[in-house]
């Protein structure tokens, strides 16, 4: 595998081109944290994690005590006294309140216990799924922003041959008008006008398209030029070492395998909750009151404080059947988080050959144009000399427009697979670690 500096060259042309029309431009830098500061999928990610941080909470809430406070208000038609030695006291007041003040509190609950390590386990999923989504939402927006690149590049190709067909066809009016050719001179440079000009509309159609699909990502109308990322793809024609691809990191990096593996301790830990059915439970239960209403005790406040015991102690093997079921899904789990980290090493190699495929043939379109653009001079002078028909010229013309699709789509596929390695690595399009 070899470094061929031309590349940067064709880069840093095209970078002056998007630039030169217009002086407003969006890099990709800036089109990532677009999207992810205004896309609805990151922002949904986000939210998920919120809700999976909130069930934690509730799974953490046996650990409190729980008061409740009662109050009543009764309005009878009279009022019910007792005297007694002379004292009168009330035992049903017209106007009637009591306050109640009820304190319970879980001293031992076994199944608390696996449930809050799942839900905190799940949490830790939620937030690794935020970042994974985030950072492929930031691989399409690259990805889309290499593809209105690709789309540019097509149709200022699609341009240049348009204007070599129309300066071919006026010589092959002027040499007809002189008597140096035939008819067919001319209706061959007709026919190539009219094939130039609908690879034109093509072109500009599909660059439309790709636009919409980068303003799509974006959340607005992207009629900003573009310009180039010169140190991404010139990154993109190094070398890469078997030591830069190590599974090992990639595995530890990549938030898609770490959030599965929270997911396995979520499912092994909630496996465990069956089990913890069968040891009883303690809790302790506290009440204050206070009314208005003596009755016959002659009290108007008093409070109470007691524990209760809860033992299940048959179910009607419901327990066996859950624990049966938990553990089923986390082995189910916990093999397929095996094979994803083992389609990890598969990932970077494919990725690795991808990218050592990618640098080769953009090499050999490199190549291709340069070898087409003089093919394609030389018969233009050749036919001005009159020793070509123009069936040269045409066929030289086309096969430059041809050579240089083939090199922006071979800049394209070396710009995405160079991101999926970088994907496959755990890292962003930027080559850097996704921050949480």
């Amino acid at each position: 595998m070899h470094y061929f500096p031309g590349r940067g060259v064709v880069f840093c042309a095209l970078a002056v081109t998007l630039l030169a029309g217009n002086a407003r431009a969006l890099t990709l830098e800036e089109a990532i944290a677009t999207a992810l500061s205004q896309n609805e999928r990151g922002k949904s990610a986000a939210e998920l994690a919120k809700a999976a941080g909130a069930q934690v909470g509730q799974a953490r809430s046996f650990l409190f005590p729980s008061l409740t406070l009662l109050g009543d208000y009764t309005r009878r038609s009279h009022e019910t006294t007792r005297t007694i030695n002379g004292t009168t006291s009330v035992l049903q007041s017209r106007d009637a309140t009591e306050v109640r003040l009820n304190l319970d509190q879980i001293l031992f609950d076994a199944q608390a216990w696996p449930l809050y390590k799942e839900a905190r386990r799940a949490r830790d999923a939620a937030e690794l799924d935020a970042v994974e989504a985030k950072r492929q939402l930031a691989f399409d927006t690259a990805r889309s922003f290499f593809a209105v690149l690709t789309s540019e590049q097509v149709v200022r190709a699609a341009r240049q041959r348009l204007s070599l067909a129309d300066r071919n066809l006026e010589d092959a009016r002027v040499r007809f008008d002189a008597q140096l050719v035939g008819s067919n001179d001319v209706t061959r440079a007709q026919l190539e006008k009219t094939t130039a000009d609908r690879e034109l509309v093509d072109s500009q159609g599909v660059a439309r398209v790709v636009r919409l699909s980068l303003g799509n990502l974006l959340g607005r109308t992207v009629d900003d030029s573009l310009v180039v990322p010169g140190a991404l793809l010139t990154e993109a024609t190094r070398p890469v070492t078997q030591e830069e691809v190590s599974a090992q990191v990639a595995v530890a990096a990549r938030p898609d395998v770490r959030a599965g593996k929270a997911r396995v301790a979520a499912l092994q830990a909630a496996a465990q909750e069956p089990l913890m059915r069968y040891l009883p439970d303690l809790s302790f239960h506290g009440t204050a009151w206070s009314t208005n209403e003596a009755g016959f005790s002659g009290q108007s406040e008093d409070w109470t404080l007691g524990l209760g015991l809860s033992w299940d102690i048959f179910d009607g093997t419901e327990r066996h059947a859950a624990r049966s079921e938990a553990s089923a899904r986390a082995r189910a789990a916990a093999l397929d988080q095996t094979n994803l980290e083992r389609s990890v090493a598969t990932d970077l190699e494919s990725a690795r050959v991808g990218l050592e495929t990618a640098q080769a043939s953009l090499m050999q379109a490199n190549e291709s144009v340069v070898v087409a653009e003089r093919n394609a001079a030389e018969a233009a002078e050749l036919y001005r000399r009159g020793l070509v028909r123009a069936f040269e010229v045409v066929d030289a013309n086309a096969q430059t427009f041809t050579t240089q699709v083939e090199r922006a789509r071979s800049q394209f596929a070396l710009a995405l697979t160079f991101l999926n390695l970088r994907a496959a690595l755990g890292l962003d399009p930027l080559g850097e670690v996704p921050a949480p």
